[in-house]
């Protein structure tokens, strides 16, 4: 009996370690729950509460997923955050400053409370960090009126600060809990939202329509006054009238909708766990369990993960890597004003495409200018495909087929380069046998005509599997020999 209790023990404990995050530098674990979407960095853990089993087993479930984002921050990080040194004991004392003002019925914001300052995180974002209140996203929460509340959720002493809002017809409910242990302050947030409160009715949407339809029947005047090009200041005007945010009150919303956002954010908080840390960083790396492989990234890199699961045809993944820096480079320097005058061009103007594609160059230019490296992967389990045995049942013949169509396809791609886009030598590599499948193409490139990159592809599969491997790099910059070789490595 005993062996029995143990053995089902054992089991249990495997199954949770299975379905949870750990980052023992940073100190925690969190259930996550399989997710059908991750993102992971050095600093941040984002998912999504929805198993990839549930994908597409309900799409009422799907509709209602919440993203939960978990932040980390050292005492080093607070005390450059903050000012001054940061410890756990630190924040208790705020805690217990900021309890005391809400059993008083006192606004938090009556006096100084530093770690309630999240623009300041914000600015510590390029440190491998990013929070929910990043950019764009933070200047609209300026505008609204959060709510600050203190308190223990799931046993663990937090500051929430809470935001509930409509922006174009979805209710939004934003939920960022503070709590400390070890001398590290976690950020542990839920975004949820809700499409249907706020949607048009069908009455609604009929009365559009017909609106639509009687501003057809307009007179010669109206009709050429509704042709005359838009500024960019007013397509920028309406983006923004389109993004704008309204505080709602927790009243407004019915009871059900914020029991099922306040369980989200409880669930969370429920399945975090912290620990004393470890004095080794994580390793940022993902895993393709229908490819067989895992992939370490450097220090500075993140990646995104959509893992789904079909009922009875496998599971497909699909993985997008970068580095962050760079990433958040291209976002700063991004420029919108140019997206705005894009929008703003009506087709009917005889300068439009050359306009168009004066602006895009310039766009593309400025992000290409701060892209450097981008790793996509793409594989599928549980193949089932008569064309697939149909492939490596011949391995010979097929390899010659898609040798000489691939061969024939670079080769015209070749000379139909331009200034855009130009192919500027390639080498191809093809193994057929009657257990797998590989074709390799290594191709350097000149995107408008100032940027050189490689791009290596690999495309393989086997009698159970097939994946796909895009790496894109600048020929100019250098890239970790260790992620090279596992790159060249992404096939059966």
């Amino acid at each position: 009996m005993k062996k029995i209790t143990a053995l089902a023990a054992a089991l249990v404990l495997c199954a949770a370690h299975a379905s949870a995050y750990e980052n023992s530098y940073a100190g925690y674990s969190v259930k996550d729950g399989q997710p059908y979407y991750k993102l992971e960095a050095k600093k941040v853990y984002a998912y999504t509460n929805i198993s990839s089993k549930k994908v597409y087993q309900n799409e009422e479930d799907l509709k209602n997923t919440a993203v939960n984002i978990v932040n980390y921050y050292t005492a080093e990080d607070m005390e450059q955050i903050l000012g001054e040194k940061f410890s756990t004991a630190y924040f208790d004392a705020e805690y217990e400053k900021l309890a005391l003002l809400e059993r008083s019925q006192l606004n938090p914001k009556t006096v100084p409370a530093p770690l309630l300052e999240l623009e300041k995180y914000a600015e510590h974002d390029s440190n491998g960090n990013v929070t929910i209140q990043s950019k764009v996203l933070k200047e609209k929460l300026d505008q609204l009126t959060p709510l600050i509340k203190t308190g223990k959720i799931a046993g663990k002493k937090a500051i929430t600060i809470s935001y509930l809002y409509k922006q174009s017809d979805v209710l939004v409910k934003i939920d960022t809990s503070l709590v400390s242990a070890n001398d590290r302050l976690y950020l542990l947030s839920t975004v949820n939202t809700d499409q249907d409160l706020y949607a048009p009715k069908k009455d609604e949407k009929s009365a559009d329509a017909d609106a639509d339809i009687d501003e057809t029947d307009t007179d010669e005047e109206n009709e050429e006054a509704k042709t005359e090009p838009k500024s960019a200041a007013s397509v920028k005007e309406e983006v923004e009238k389109a993004l704008e945010v309204e505080n709602v009150f927790v009243r407004d919303v019915p009871a059900e909708t914020m029991q099922r956002f306040d369980k989200a954010h409880t669930d969370l908080l429920k399945g975090f766990k912290a620990f004393a840390p470890t004095s080794t960083p994580k390793d940022i790396s993902f895993t393709d369990a229908a490819a067989g492989k895992s992939v370490q990234l450097p220090d500075d890199w993140f990646y995104g993960q959509l893992n789904l699961k079909y009922k009875d045809k496998g599971t497909f993944y699909l993985t997008l890597a970068s580095s962050m820096k760079e990433m958040q480079e291209v976002a700063a320097n991004t420029d919108y004003d140019s997206v705005y005058s894009v929008l703003a061009i009506p087709q009917a103007d005889p300068e439009y495409q050359k306009k168009v594609t004066e602006l895009y160059s310039s766009g593309a230019r400025n992000v290409l200018q701060h892209w450097n490296h981008l790793l996509i992967t793409a594989s599928v389990d549980n193949i089932t495909d008569a064309e697939i045995k149909e492939l490596l049942s011949t391995p010979v013949a097929n390899r010659l087929a898609f040798e000489s169509f691939i061969s024939e396809g670079l080769q015209r791609m070749k000379g139909f380069s331009n200034e855009y886009f130009a192919l500027k030598d390639y080498k191809t590599n093809f193994d057929f046998t009657q257990e797998k499948a590989l074709i390799g193409i290594n191709a350097d490139t000149d995107l408008l005509k100032d940027f050189a990159y490689n791009n290596k592809i690999l495309l393989s599969c086997n009698q159970k599997a097939a994946t796909a491997m895009l790496f894109i790099k600048k020929t100019d910059v250098e890239t970790e020999k260790s992620l090279e070789q596992q790159v060249n490595e992404w096939h059966f």
